[in-house]
């Protein structure tokens, strides 16, 4: 398994934590790929290009002076290349939620015939109702691509399980994933942005529904019963640069 950084984006203390402030965060945006019985497996395909390059919508979805930065060239292509890896080698792809720091892979993983994974109601809401204010960039998804619509808890591949987890956004999913000599590791993906959240019990504090507060509380409390139920699990958070520096993984990767 290799833990991978496309990029970082700035965002405002009080989206990651329920009642923080002000305080501008560089926050990773990352992703993870899993060699498993069926092959590679993505998880989380980062930000695009094509967002980095559209200052109108960059201006709705960062508003503020700071913008997000990647990888040179295709930042998810630059990702797996850092690693020995291309987007042919994938043979499925998952996606926690379609936020644009997360959707932006989708276009190069559609066009290398790679079926990709989302909850069916996340997928309808990013279809439906979702706008640049809502933290979504349709041009990222909306085109042909083989999806692959969850309903809740799933195994998508040997080892790889999807944990539904709503709230930060309709359908998010986080990601329990199981190797054989470094066990098992809980990535929370938006449910905890970062370690305060984990240690504070504090959700995130942006929803894109209003009234999913309650729904966004619950998935991090049942993140945190997981882990400890599971007791040698590793739970990391999706958005702590301190945290995932951390756990970057070794030469040759975890296993």
């Amino acid at each position: 398994m290799f833990l991978l950084q496309y990029g970082q984006e700035p965002v405002p203390k009080h989206i990651s934590v329920r009642g923080a402030g002000e305080e501008l965060l560089w926050e990773p945006i990352i992703g993870i790929v899993v060699e498993t019985g069926i092959g590679w497996v993505l998880l989380e395909s980062g930000i695009g290009r094509a967002v980095l390059q559209d200052p109108a919508a960059l201006d709705i979805l960062y508003p503020g002076v700071a913008k997000p930065w990647a990888l040179e060239g295709d930042p998810l292509g630059s990702a797996l290349a850092s690693v020995g890896l291309t987007i042919q080698d994938i043979k499925l792809a998952a996606i926690s939620h379609l936020h644009c720091d997360h959707s932006g892979g989708v276009a190069q993983l559609a066009a290398a015939g790679v079926p990709v994974l989302v909850q069916q109601e996340e997928l309808d809401f990013a279809m439906e109702r979702a706008t640049l204010s809502d933290g979504y960039y349709p041009s990222d998804y909306t085109r042909a691509v083989d999806w692959q619509g969850l309903a809740g808890d799933a195994e998508i591949a040997p080892g790889v399980l999807a944990l539904s987890t709503p709230g930060h956004a309709p359908g998010h999913m986080s990601y329990q994933v199981e190797l054989d000599e470094s066990g098992t590791w809980l990535f929370a993906i938006d449910a905890a942005d970062l370690a305060e959240n984990l240690t504070d019990r504090k959700p995130p504090g942006q929803t894109v529904l209003p009234d999913d507060l309650p729904r966004a509380q619950a998935s991090l409390l049942r993140l945190l019963e997981r882990s400890a139920s599971l007791k040698s699990a590793r739970l990391v958070p999706g958005h702590d640069q301190l945290f995932w520096n951390a756990v970057r993984h070794p030469a040759g990767g975890y296993r």
